[in-house]
């Protein structure tokens, strides 16, 4: 294996040992009465995400840079022959997304290019399977795979109207011009129709050994295609862990190029980013030297590094083809000379580790707040047996007006404890104040209204500063929705403070400070929003682009992201805002059940005499037992801190020495 799939099926078993010990601790933690509802739900969470994670690899080129042949030899040479369509000219007719879900069937979903016509965004339209348009194949037989994949090339032929309806042509542009405008017109013939891609978008379901790991390569249909479709400029290609840019030796850096790359990809993308010289192969010359050509290829790359501002070794010159070949045919010295397992290495050398810290960081935090949690209750419990144990302890010897006396002390710690369950309840009734308040900030429902109200003043107005003022105005009320979410979330930190300090101090809980949540991320995707809506809808945009295309565009880029922004902000509120109680509701539920065995104990004694032994002797046996329970969480604590910082990297190449 190269060594892309050495690292990728390292990080794959490295995830699963990950998830091996998450499983064993709640599964524990269960055994022991010590996980309630919330912990479980917030296990099962962590280990859904390390389940589902994936490691997306995005390539991005203009038309005939052999973007699909370098996946093929990438990703797919295990089938000895070509799988992505690859020749001169255009290949993949629309974006295409190879990845593997072992819920759905092996095929290949395809989106008929007319859904443009809708207002529906693409990310909508991911959760409509009765739009999509199915090409099943059989794994096990080469030639149906290769087959289905044949569809990405496919087009078909639209009116100019439709064309301008879907966003594919420009009205003020003809021609080659709005080809390199638009993207998708090949070409216009003397119906005035417009040859287009029949399909929109591309998935497949391919069980491969790489894919099965988690891995998601995309692949677009050319620079122009970023235009054309928004969901890659704002979505795709900015989640994607690494962005490979193919530029053939045999053309060099274009003028789309160069946009591209500082306008998609360069801001999006501060690490990731990989440059691909394809196509060395065409400067192979058996009539010259090799250090002759090795020194013209150097060239090309430093040409290319000054151009794009990037270090040499971020470009790597490759020949695809020769490299596929090499890889069918067992060619080890072709392998070699085609430098594709330099790139390889490259490639896996950053993009694995930088995935294993952020899920690893990720895993850490949510694991260290849960056994977090355990530990303070095992503590709590630990206190309170040490406490009985003095308390019975001192009742040796003593008479029953003695312990009638100390059964009357535990009452009265109860009573006083009622009236903080009391005012804990009054606190628990603010919260929820809160909470209602926070949620309704950014609910769903509430972005709808936005959206509604700046597509109806879209629709109305005549001049382009009115469309203009409905797109500031929908991004102005988001905006306006999270200030308003950041000054709540101070409100209830400040108010859990208050109430974690109170009832530390004054009932004597176990209690670290509140968990915080930080609204970053979503004030740096606002600002992102803000950006991009200002390039691609600017002044320019808003006089030469036909106005149904542009409010279409505009919803389908903008309002869907904010969407997506919205949902992901709701989701890590409410666990945020779950577990703001579980630590207080859990040390409550402690403390009454401490007292209450407190007075069970002191009772017996009062009813039966000659127990008092025996209860000591209970109560030394739970306080080991609970001992036994906190060496336990510490063996977990640290099997997993072991497991967390396993260098996926580091280990393949010890192995290889």
């Amino acid at each position: 294996m190269s060594g892309l799939n050495e690292r990728i099926h390292a990080y794959d078993s490295w995830r699963t040992r990950i998830a091996d010990v998450l499983a064993r601790q709640i599964q524990w933690l269960e055994g022991e009465s010590l996980a309630d509802v919330a912990t479980r739900n917030r296990f099962d969470a962590l280990l859904e995400r390390l389940k589902h994670d994936r490691m997306t690899v995005a390539f991005v080129a203009e038309f005939s840079r052999g973007k699909s042949e370098l996946i093929n030899a990438l990703f797919l040479a295990d089938y000895g022959q070509r799988m992505l369509p690859s020749a001169p000219g255009r290949t993949t007719m629309c974006p295409t997304e190879l990845m593997y879900d072992p819920t759905q069937p092996p095929g290949i979903r395809l989106l008929p290019i007319e859904t443009r016509l809708q207002e529906t965004s693409l990310a909508e339209l991911r959760e409509s399977p009765d739009e999509w348009i199915s090409v099943p194949f059989d794994p096990a037989d080469v030639d149906s795979v290769r087959e289905a994949f044949e569809c990405v090339s496919e087009t078909r032929r639209v009116s100019l109207e439709d064309a301008l309806l879907m966003g594919l042509y420009d009205e003020v542009h003809s021609g080659v011009e709005a080809g390199m405008r638009s993207g998708a017109p090949l070409g216009q013939d003397g119906d005035d129709r417009i040859e287009v891609s029949r399909w929109r978008h591309a998935i497949a379901n391919l069980p491969n050994r790489l894919l099965k790991t988690g891995l998601v390569v995309v692949d677009t249909p050319g620079l122009n295609a970023l235009g054309a479709e928004p969901e890659l400029t704002l979505n795709l290609i900015p989640s994607a862990h690494a962005v490979v840019f193919i530029l053939a030796a045999d053309a060099g850096v274009s003028r789309s190029d160069i946009e591209v790359w500082r306008e998609q990809i360069s801001p999006t993308h501060a690490s990731g980013r990989f440059v691909v010289l394809n196509k060395i192969d065409s400067m192979w010359d058996a009539l010259r030297p090799q250090a002759e050509v090795d020194a013209q290829i150097a060239r090309q790359v430093e040409e290319v590094a000054r151009t794009l501002s990037l270090p040499v070794n971020r470009i790597f010159p490759v020949s695809a083809q020769k490299g596929l070949v090499a890889r069918v045919t067992n060619d080890d010295a072709l392998l070699a000379q085609s430098r594709l397992p330099d790139f390889e290495q490259a490639l896996s050398r950053e993009i694995v580790p930088q995935r294993q810290s952020i899920v690893a960081d990720q895993v850490k935090l949510e694991s260290d707040a849960l056994m977090g949690m355990t530990r303070t209750l095992l503590s709590s419990r630990r206190i309170a047996l040490l406490e009985q144990l003095l308390e019975l302890e001192g009742l040796r010897g003593k008479n029953r007006v003695a312990i009638e006396q100390t059964a009357r002390r535990i009452r009265l710690e109860r009573a006083d404890f009622d009236r903080c369950l009391r005012q804990f309840k009054a606190c628990r009734t603010v919260f929820a104040r809160h909470e209602s308040e926070m949620t309704q900030t950014v609910r769903l429902g509430r972005l709808k209204l936005h959206v509604r109200d700046a597509r109806q003043r879209m629709k109305e107005s005549r001049l382009s500063s009115g469309l203009r003022g409905g797109m500031d105005g929908l991004i102005e009320a988001a905006s306006r929705d999270f200030e308003a979410l950041s000054r709540q979330v101070d409100e209830v930190q400040s108010l859990m403070a208050a109430m974690y300090s109170s009832f530390g101090r004054e009932h004597g809980l176990t209690l670290g400070a509140p968990a915080t949540f930080s609204l970053k991320r979503f004030v740096q995707e606002l600002d992102r929003l803000k950006v991009y809506q200002h390039r691609h809808f600017g002044a320019l945009s808003l006089v030469t682009t036909e106005k149904w295309a542009l409010t279409r565009r505009f919803f389908e880029t903008v309002a869907v992201r904010l969407k997506a922004v919205y949902e992901l902000a709701e989701r890590m509120l409410k666990v945020w805002l779950d577990g703001l109680l579980s630590p207080l509701e859990g040390q409550v539920r402690e403390r009454q059940s401490q007292l209450r065995r407190r007075l069970e104990s002191v009772q017996r004694v009062l009813d039966a005499s000659g127990q008092l032994q025996g209860r000591i002797g209970q109560l030394e046996l739970d306080r080991d037992r609970i001992d036994v329970q906190l060496a336990r969480v510490e063996q977990f604590a640290a099997q997993l801190a072991a497991a967390l910082t396993v260098d996926v990297s580091q280990s393949i190449e010890a192995t290889a020495v």
